[in-house]
């Protein structure tokens, strides 16, 4: 046994001793006066249930919670949240320079391809997208007038279906309250070093219309997130006509602080309470995301250590992203059950235009066909995309009432029809006479972009109006909880779905170097079970054993431009396979919910070992910047998490959450047809020597180790004003271990981009609490810390032949890096208010 899986089994057996300890509470000293942690409340198994009873693997953040810790926005939550990993990757190999662009994934189950692997609820209906190409975006509601917020680690798939194959993150709205008037309101002001200032201010009002019969609630904010890097004017050196010349800043600002956020949202939601049995709750949630510019910094022109960060970019990369949630729920009381019905429209229209000035540039210079990487004046390549989503669901589930019943159950049918549609155009209007005469210059011959057949009218060198998927499913659910033995539950549930998917594709233009028209369907009947054993010897302690299966559907894949032929050579196929199949996984977890010492002491700890099979992910071909989903052999994943809430005094709160997660791949893949020879390190067949696209022993995206500590204490009351300070702290190791495109054995790499760093995040706040009001001053990142999040480059060298690893490479004609770090020093003062 490893010694990290020796740690992991210590911190759950001394979690467990103290299981089967008698321990008594400590005496009272009335000097030190104390009081019990507040009972959390959750809904993960589709009921409300206290969160030390669930048998999963839980974080809560109520609005208080979220408040108090100065989250806004998924960034700040995935934070505080380990074994949640989120980076911002618009600039990666998966995105297309979009800021919205992200990777989201829990316990290490990642993937950048396919459907997502976490599960994005707002209430019962889910909202993540399908990575279909790269203007496939998650959308994210902002934290603001949210009951609270449940990160479920594991996957979920049978009350959550194949969305949630990682695991959910579920976003709790506040339901109106038929008899008192409620008002939430916040107010934030900030400034960030270096950058504009940021500020928030929304409202949200309760109030019954008709006493215990009819009530309502609606909210309103919008929050500015101030930008932190400039656009720039930049003069190469030495100069333009090498291959390979730096930029350097020229002292000329052409948009400072470009990359802010502009968030609003709305929400109006009623209830009516039919009789003593049925009550209706329909809801409409709104929320429009617009993005100014990336923040993504060249390398070349910025000093994160001064907290200087520019771009050079021709344009900026702004993003538009508007979403509505629709929804009417039911609930009807009938005696022995009660009935619950959801049904959600989510109609979504998100749009971005991406700077493909230099990204352009740099694929014909691989080519020899253009001096360098970068632009002449005038030029102007762009992209414009759209994220498109259509998504009726309908759902009823029926479950019984008394949750301490020696027999629990759950069951209900689920439809869904989700159409997601991406298209993509691609402009420049000098590309082609730019290579024109460059290569009549240098080679006596035009070798131009745009031919007969593949004309360019008005620079548009790649149209893509359809990439676009619909999925239809059926599925039927039930989990049952049989009680036995006063002290032990077991849990068995399954879900049988059969899941059509259909895609479709319409492309042309000489980037593409073909027209495609083309349409297919894959029909699946997955079967995702659940098992679970708990023993429950009193209402403190909770221990559970349980095996869970997660599946994600198949989909098509787009063809790629004939111009990805060196990166296809490498890995031994002419062209992109022109369909992926599901993958799926078993996760087992051994787990302990325990609270001490009359419930001042709460500790949490589970130890999980994920096997992933036939995984989908997404292979970036760096010599061109396409893209397409492979299925990749098998994975694991291993690790635990641990969670410590202590309240030692009623003025003293402590939180401590740490997890650990080790996953990577355990078989290497080849593309296509091909199969991996161990004794000469190659996928051969057909005649071919080719590299792996992955190899056993590569890392999937997330941090070993990620910590968080936090502590909170009031003090004394002062003319009836609580003073209060809190501190909050965030630590992740650096991944050492090389992910699929850094390892040299593979076909597709590059070995100089880093993987994650050491990141520390330290918060302060101090404020003072009195008659609902809350008025604080805060700092984020205290400390100023700019830890490279990520790094990369449009086109890396082309691979030599398999085995040379990264000593026989392509030449090197592209040194334009991009990177990404996280928003520096932030001090600000918030105001909320609570009626």
């Amino acid at each position: 046994m490893s010694s990290i899986r020796r740690k992991l089994c210590f911190v759950f057996s001394v979690a467990a001793q103290l299981t089967l300890s008698p321990v008594r509470a400590a005496p009272a000293d009335p000097e030190t006066p104390s009081a019990g942690l507040e009972e959390i409340v959750v809904t993960a198994t589709r009921r409300e249930e206290r969160l030390q009873d669930v048998p999963i693997s839980v974080l809560a953040f109520s609005q208080e919670k979220l408040d108090a810790q100065g989250l806004k926005n998924i960034d700040d939550l995935a934070r505080l949240s380990p074994g949640l990993t989120f980076q911002r990757n618009g600039m990666s190999s998966a995105g297309n320079y979009n800021d919205e662009s992200s990777d989201i994934n829990i316990r290490g189950v990642d993937s950048t391809a396919g459907t997502s692997t976490t599960g994005i609820y707002i209430d019962d209906t889910p909202i993540q997208t399908r990575h279909i190409g790269f203007g496939s975006i998650n959308a994210f509601p902002a934290l603001f007038d949210l009951d609270h917020v449940e990160v479920l680690r594991g996957p979920q798939g049978t009350l959550f279906g194949a969305g949630a194959e990682g695991g959910a993150v579920r976003f709790i709205t506040p339901e109106p309250d038929l008899n008192k008037t409620s008002i939430y309101a916040r107010a934030d002001a900030a400034a960030t070093d270096g950058g504009s200032p940021s500020y928030e201010g929304g409202v949200a009002f309760g109030m019954p219309i008709i006493n215990d019969v009819l009530a309502f609630r609606a909210s309103l904010s919008f929050r500015r997130d101030g930008g932190w890097v400039d656009r720039s004017d930049y003069t190469l050196v030495p100069n333009a006509a090498v291959p390979l010349p730096t930029p350097v800043y020229n002292g000329v600002t052409t948009q400072p602080n470009s990359n802010y956020w502009d968030t609003t949202t709305a929400r109006f939601a009623l209830k009516w309470k039919v009789n003593d049995a049925i009550e209706i709750l329909p809801s409409f949630y709104y929320q429009h995301l617009q993005i100014a510019d990336t923040s993504a910094y060249w390398v070349a022109l910025s000093n994160p250590d001064q907290n200087v960060y520019r771009n050079g970019n021709f344009g900026t990369n702004p993003s538009s992203d508007p979403f509505s949630l629709t929804s009417i729920r039911i609930k009807w009381d009938l005696g022995f059950a009660a009935l619950f019905s959801n049904t959600a429209y989510y109609d979504r229209n998100q749009t971005g235009l991406s700077d493909y000035t230099q990204y352009l540039r740099a694929t014909w210079n691989s080519f020899g066909s253009l001096p360098n990487t970068f632009p002449q004046a005038g030029d102007n390549g762009y992209a414009t995309f759209q994220d498109n989503q259509r998504n009726f669901y309908q759902e009823l589930r029926l479950s019984s009432k008394d949750s301490d019943s020696w027999l629990v159950w759950t069951g209900g049918l689920f439809y869904s029809r989700l159409s997601e549609n991406v298209p993509e155009n691609i402009y420049d209007a000098t590309l082609n006479q730019e290579v024109i005469n460059y290569t009549t210059a240098t080679y006596g011959q035009a070798y131009p972009v745009c031919y007969p057949g593949q004309e360019c009218p008005g620079g548009l060198i790649y149209n893509g109006p359809v990439d676009s998927v619909v999925d239809k499913q059926v599925a039927g659910f039930g989990e049952v909880t049989f009680k036995f033995l006063d002290q032990f539950k077991a849990t068995a549930g399954v879900r049988l779905s059969r899941i059509e998917t259909t895609g479709s594709v319409a492309a042309t233009g000489p980037f593409l170097g073909t027209t495609i028209i083309t349409s297919s369907s894959i029909t699946e009947k997955p079967v995702t079970p659940k098992v679970v054993l708990a023993w429950e010897p009193n209402r403190d302690n909770n221990v559970y054993v349980s095996a869970s299966k997660g599946f994600r559907p198949g989909g098509p894949n787009v063809a790629v431009g004939s111009i990805c032929g060196g990166s296809l050579d490498a890995i031994g196929v002419s062209q992109v396979p022109g369909e992926y199949s599901s993958d799926s996984l078993w996760s087992y977890e051994l787990g302990s919910k325990n609270s001490f010492f009359d419930h001042t002491l709460a500790i949490n700890a589970s130890i999980f070992y994920i096997d992933w099979t036939n995984i989908q992910q997404n292979v970036y071909l760096p010599t061109c910047g396409e893209q397409f989903t492979a299925n990749l052999g098998k994975a694991k994943s291993e690790g635990g998490d641990l969670e410590v809430l202590y309240r030692p005094l009623t003025q003293l709160t402590f939180d401590l959450t740490a997890a650990y997660t080790d996953a990577r791949l355990t078989k290497t893949s080849c593309a296509g047809t091909l199969a991996y020879n161990a004794a000469s390190n190659a996928c051969v067949g057909s005649g071919l020597d080719a590299r792996p696209i992955a190899t056993n022993g590569d890392a999937l995206l997330g941090a070993p180790w990620t910590f968080t500590a936090s502590g909170e204490y009031h003090f004394p009351d002062w003319q009836g004003h609580e003073p209060y300070l809190r501190l909050d702290f965030s630590h992740a190791t650096a991944q050492h271990s090389l992910l699929q495109g850094q390892d040299p054995n593979n076909g597709l790499f590059d070995t100089t981009l880093p993987g994650l760093p050491v990141i520390n995040n330290l918060s302060l706040r101090a404020g003072v609490r009195f008659d609902g009001l809350d008025l604080s001053v805060y700092a984020n990142n205290v400390t100023n810390s700019d830890p490279l999040m990520f790094e990369a480059r449009d086109i890396a060298p082309l691979p030599g032949p398999p085995g040379t690893g990264a000593s026989q490479l392509g030449p090197n004609t592209d040194d334009l890096y991009f990177a990404r770090g996280v928003r520096p020093r932030t001090i600000g003062m918030t105001a909320t208010y609570r009626y």
